[in-house]
């Protein structure tokens, strides 16, 4: 299947050896790769509820950023999908409705022929997707959802607080969020059930614990780090956690320093190995009449760091 600007998402995929052991950021020559996850007991013919039984493709850089929540949304409701990492390199370009990652295509997607842009939108509908919008609780559990997910990325976007000496704002928004989290007697925001609100939550907060080990709890807000610590040792993230899908923080995913174009260096060593296979899109033409080809081997790809999103 395509998108409506012509440009096909099926894809030949090729291990490429690695041309160094290690990767040492965005900027580092590699090829756009794909990491894939299926569910133990996934088969195309067992799919959870109604969902397609065709695997998501999320393409992104090959850093978290706008990509985790997504992530860990698929991973979390165990949906089989293949992450396309970007490395130095703007494939993207021609794939993406606006020249933007993250982008989600496949799954039911397919059949309206749709390629999904803009993160909160890819996030918001993959809640619906996977029941993780807060619906069961009616038009007020959705708009809870989503209130916390807003809140998730407003707080986010004030860590870099965390490294100066006016913390007023940031702490601000912690404790808004833990009212929140005792509104109900859940270990979640929204009782005992998970949306993406949490997801979302899980994400930022869990990046400031990375950042700064134990600064929730050293400065008032242990709820939020029995939070971080109940959502990290749910199964399925759990091992997310400790795959090669989950990429290491960059200088400027941390925000102890000013963006700075040279700052998506790994913060720890990423091996190479896991990332050998190549994504290389492929237009479906080039399928029609080659009967050596499986559709088993079909796939997707698109971006680059520095236009990342907002």
């Amino acid at each position: 299947s395509g998108s409506g600007s012509g440009h096909v998402v099926s894809a030949r995929v090729h291990t490429m050896p690695p041309k160094k052991k290690t990767i040492e950021g965005l900027s580092s020559d590699h090829h756009r790769a794909v990491v894939r996850f299926r569910p133990a007991d996934w088969t195309p013919h067992l799919v959870a509820s109604n969902l397609s039984a065709e695997p998501y493709t999320l393409h992104y850089f090959a850093i978290r950023a706008l990509g985790e929540t997504p992530r860990l949304m698929l991973e979390l409701c165990q949906i089989p999908y293949d992450s396309v990492l970007y490395w130095n390199t703007k494939e993207y370009k021609d794939l993406a409705p606006f020249g933007q990652m993250p982008l989600l295509m496949g799954g039911d997607l397919d059949d309206e022929d749709q390629i999904l842009c803009q993160s909160s939108s890819i996030v918001r509908y993959l809640a619906k997707e996977t029941s993780l919008d807060g619906s069961e609780a009616g038009p007020v559990g959705e708009a809870r959802a989503d209130m916390i997910f807003e809140c998730s990325k407003d707080i986010f976007q004030n860590k870099d607080k965390m490294f100066v000496a006016d913390k007023e704002k940031l702490h601000g928004m912690l404790s808004k969020a833990v009212e929140m989290l005792e509104e109900f007697e859940g270990p979640f925001f929204s009782g005992m059930s998970v949306t993406y609100g949490d997801v979302g939550m899980f994400h930022t907060l869990s990046t400031i614990e990375e950042v700064k080990p134990g600064y929730l709890a050293k400065n008032g807000f242990q709820e939020l780090t029995d939070f971080v610590t109940t959502f990290a040792e749910l199964p399925a993230i759990a091992s997310y956690l400790k795959s090669d899908r989950r990429m290491p923080l960059t200088a400027n995913e941390t925000g102890e320093k000013p963006w700075s174009p040279d700052g998506y260096k790994y913060l720890k060593p990423l091996a190479a190995e896991p990332y050998a296979e190549e994504f290389v899109e492929t237009p479906l033409a080039a399928y029609e009449d080659d009967e050596e080809i499986d559709s088993d081997d079909l796939e997707d790809g698109e971006e680059e760091e520095e236009e990342e999103e907002e």
